[in-house]
């Protein structure tokens, strides 16, 4: 046996000539392997210019002209110049000096030490796992737990603190799922409470934040302007109220205010309708429909408004009570000109095209319009020339005797107030265009006068 059998020390030979290589090969190996000392176990980069005597453990992955073919767990060590590499047996010892701590291997990885306790300022510290320069503090358990020390005795307190050297740095909790994060918890870039989520581990989104300065609450926002600001981005949701009780309650009310169900304003959802109160009282209830009641919570039509009527700018007199509609003015579309009926007495035609230009198109909201035409003149222009001409004695008194309504007014017959009732603009219109047909009759009536007055009486008989 030239060597021995678990350091390989080489033996000298009887009679070997060079007797002291053999022997300096052995103190070489005796060097590196007595009281083992290494740089480092993480280090996979074989260095350019190490120390003579430096030696490292290698680890997987390791590059470099050497360290590419040295197995894993080996001990690479630099001696007069070159590099040499050196097995590893079951129970060998170093001390890592990054780490500041003793390992052994235990013949498939270098673990920590049974019993042998970090320094008060080591560097790393792995707990059931191998702790790294990127990960100092390494724990592998199913849960941790810090608890408060009633040992010394402390003051009963639990704290973890999180430190980072200044506002633009981060000092958070990670929470990964396949060491890729998902959540983030703390102050990620500034100096705000922030709650952050990711789907990838690359692109986050501010699920909550806090301002540090005004304590406001932002949910898809990092710049909260009010107390409490969303911003849904694209989603036609930004808030939802939801719950297994048929009713429920969002309720504003001040810090004066001491009874949960009478607040300022209070919006609850009872079934399927939605309602408003102050004062404890419902104002306002939306029913399943969209029928809108106001001072009723069964509203029968579109807009119900009972106990008051409606008053719109600054009438005199304000409100009229229930079932009024008191306004500063009233407006309807249907209030067309009637001057046609002059048109035609005057100059003898209708320019219908002219009385459409002057009709104006409805605007339905958001976006629709509808093109009009002034019916008005049209059903007017129809009866000139016939038999029940309104501006005619014998065709305006024909019309009204045969059907029984004045020539611009509906027909008893035909009319139906509940399904079919006219606007106020539509009467308006047919009152004024009235009375321009009477304003043309009268003066007809009134030059026939003249004409007989002209007309000389025949003498009566002496």
């Amino acid at each position: 046996m030239d060597e021995s059998a678990r350091l390989g020390l080489p033996y000298l030979i009887p009679n070997q000539a060079q007797k002291h290589v053999t022997v300096n090969e052995a103190f070489r190996k005796l060097d590196q392997m007595v009281q083992l000392c290494v740089q480092s176990k993480a280090i996979s980069i074989q260095p350019e210019a190490p120390l003579d005597g430096e030696a490292y453990i290698i680890p997987a992955s390791a590059t470099g002209e050497n360290w590419s073919g040295y197995a894993v767990n080996t001990i690479a060590t630099f001696q007069d110049g070159a590099w040499a590499v050196f097995p590893t047996l079951a129970g060998m010892r170093a001390y890592i000096l990054d780490e500041a701590m003793m390992r052994v291997f235990n013949g498939a990885d270098w673990v920590v030490m049974e019993g042998a306790a970090p320094s008060e300022e080591s560097p790393v510290l792995g707990i059931n796992t191998i702790a790294d320069l990127s990960n100092r503090l390494s724990v592998k358990s199913d849960s941790v737990l810090l608890q408060h020390d009633d040992v010394t005795p402390g003051n009963g307190d639990c704290r973890l603190n999180v430190n980072k050297s200044a506002p633009v740095a981060t000092a958070s909790l990670l929470m990964q799922s396949g060491a890729s994060g998902r959540a983030e918890i703390g102050l990620t870039g500034d100096d705000d409470f922030h709650i952050k989520v990711s789907n990838d581990g690359s692109v986050w989104r501010d699920a909550i934040s806090v301002d540090k300065d005004t304590g406001f609450v932002g949910i898809g926002t990092d710049a909260p302007a009010t107390p409490f600001h969303v911003n849904a981005g694209l989603a036609n949701v930004a808030f939802k109220l939801e719950g297994t009780d048929p009713t429920i309650v969002f309720q504003m009310q001040d810090d004066t205010t001491t009874s949960t169900g009478n607040g300022p304003i209070l919006f609850a959802r009872t079934g399927d309708n939605t309602q408003f109160y102050t004062a404890g009282s419902a104002r306002m209830t939306i029913d399943a429909d969209g029928q809108v009641g106001i001072g009723t919570s069964s509203p029968s039509a579109r807009l119900n408004v009972l106990a008051g009527g409606i008053v719109a700018g600054s009438p005199t007199g304000g409100d009229k009570g229930a079932g009024t509609i008191n306004a500063e003015a009233l407006y309807d579309d249907n209030a067309l000109l009637s001057c046609y009926v002059l048109d035609q007495a005057i100059d003898g035609r209708v320019d219908i095209d002219e009385w459409d230009a002057r009709t104006p198109d409805r605007h339905v909201p958001p976006a629709a319009t509808i093109a009009r035409h002034h019916e008005p003149a049209r059903r007017f222009v129809a009866r000139i020339g016939g038999s029940h001409d309104p501006l005619t004695l014998d065709g305006y008194a024909r019309h009204w005797k045969d059907k029984r309504h004045l020539t611009s007014m509906p027909n008893e017959a035909t009319y139906d107030p509940v399904n079919g009732p006219l606007t106020m603009g539509e009467w308006i219109q047919r009152l004024v265009e009235t009375a321009e047909i009477h304003a043309v009759l009268i003066d007809t009536l009134h030059q026939m006068l003249k004409a007989a007055e002209k007309t000389p009486k025949p003498e009566r008989p002496g």
